[in-house]
C-alpha cells in the first residue's frame, strides 16, 4: 500500500498565502480611470478611449482572477484540515487497536 505523506502545515500556509494574494490583488483595482482623466493625461481622444476599453476589459478579468485565487486558497486550507483530521483519526484507531480497546475506544 502506498503511503501518502502530506505536510498539512505547508498546505494550510499555501492556502493562507493564496487568500492573502487574492486580497492584495482585490485592493489593486484600477483607481477610478475616467474618460476625462485619461484624456487629460494622454491628450489624445483615441488613446483615451482605448485606455477606457482596456480598463473595462481588465475589470472583469481582475474580478475573475481574485475569485479564482481566493477559491484555490480556501480549497487548499480545507484540504489541509481534511488530511490533518484523517491523520489524527487514523492515529487514534491504531493506538486503540494496539491497546486492545477497539477503534472507538470501547473496552
Amino acid at each position: 500500500m502506498t503511503q501518502l505523506d502530506l505536510d498539512t502545515t505547508t498546505l494550510a500556509a499555501a492556502g493562507a498565502h493564496l487568500r492573502g494574494g487574492a486580497g492584495a490583488l482585490a485592493d489593486a483595482r484600477g483607481h477610478g480611470l475616467t474618460a476625462s482623466a485619461t484624456l487629460a493625461a494622454t491628450g489624445d481622444a483615441g488613446l483615451s478611449a482605448a485606455l477606457g476599453e482596456l480598463s473595462a476589459a481588465w475589470r472583469s478579468i481582475h474580478e475573475s482572477l481574485v475569485g479564482s485565487l481566493g477559491a484555490l486558497g480556501s480549497g487548499l486550507a480545507q484540504a489541509a484540515e481534511v488530511f490533518d483530521g484523517a491523520e489524527r483519526a487514523t492515529t487514534r484507531d491504531v493506538v486503540a487497536l494496539l491497546a486492545g480497546t477497539g477503534a472507538e475506544g470501547d473496552a
